[in-house]
């Protein structure tokens, strides 16, 4: 480490520390239609095949699995491909009137995407203690892949529909001598609109100036007043009651924060 006690920024010396550089990202917006809602209990899909009408109540991302594999030719590029899991809460009803009694059933749909981004070359294998000496690599061609995160908002439900499959003919066997007829039945098809950002990174040695350490300012307190007392603290939050108008939205804000 380098010392610095006289330079003219203020900072002491020059310290080292393992960060992960970010070499490539893109941001997306997908548009993803007719997707199948699965659902995994009898009772779920019971529920679906006697439904006449459906609507999504919420949708959430669960997982992101991915798959980073370099592009050949093409040194430093990779193929990232990025299956989500989707879990979507649907309710069921005979009809759209208010006063039909109505079912709520939880289903899961997946949907992969393929983004290429450059990742850069890394020809060493990497180790570390949390590993208990496992090499982080992924085959033996590539000892050292880029790391893929991908940062994505809950999905927009754009439209959900209840589709009828009908009932057909189905073989039992390679010569198809006998067949079977399979009964119609109800699936659950939704289109899902996606913001979401992925990058490529790698952990890489950055030198950074280091200051004296902070200590903070603030002092730790025991709150030991009253719910009361507390609450006459709090200022009487105005802004609630008069909603904002589009026209006072701040750009810089966005207008999300308008409806909260």
């Amino acid at each position: 480490m380098a010392e610095f006690a006289n330079n003219p920024y203020g900072f002491k010396e020059a310290v080292t520390i393992q960060a992960e550089r970010i070499f490539d990202s893109c941001s997306d917006r997908d548009c993803l239609e007719d997707l199948e809602v699965v659902f995994s209990d009898f009772e779920a899909n019971q529920l679906v095949n006697e439904a006449a009408y459906a609507k999504a109540r919420c949708c959430e991302v669960t997982s992101a699995y991915f798959s980073v594999e370099p592009i050949q030719f093409n040194k430093g590029f990779y193929s990232v491909d990025i299956t989500y899991t989707f879990n979507i809460e649907v309710e069921l009803s005979q009809s759209a009137s208010a006063s039909v009694p109505s079912n709520v059933v939880n289903g899961t749909a997946s949907f992969t995407k393929k983004v290429i981004l450059y990742g850069s070359e890394g020809g060493t294998k990497l180790f570390t203690s949390s590993e208990n000496g496992a090499v982080s690599q992924n085959g033996c061609c590539y000892n050292n892949p880029p790391r893929a995160t991908v940062a994505v908002a809950d999905p927009i439900v754009l439209g959900l529909r209840l589709v009828t499959i009908p009932a057909y003919s189905a073989c039992t066997d390679a010569t198809c001598d006998t067949a079977v007829t399979v009964p119609s039945r109800k699936v659950i098809c939704c289109t899902l609109g996606l913001f979401s950002v992925v990058s490529l990174s790698r952990s890489v040695p950055v030198m950074l100036p280091a200051f004296e350490y902070e200590i903070p300012s603030k002092e730790c307190t025991s709150n030991t007043e009253s719910p009361c007392e507390l609450f006459d603290k709090i200022s009487f939050p105005s802004g609630e009651f008069y909603p904002k108008g589009i026209d006072e939205c701040k750009p810089s804000g966005g207008c999300s924060s308008c409806g909260n």
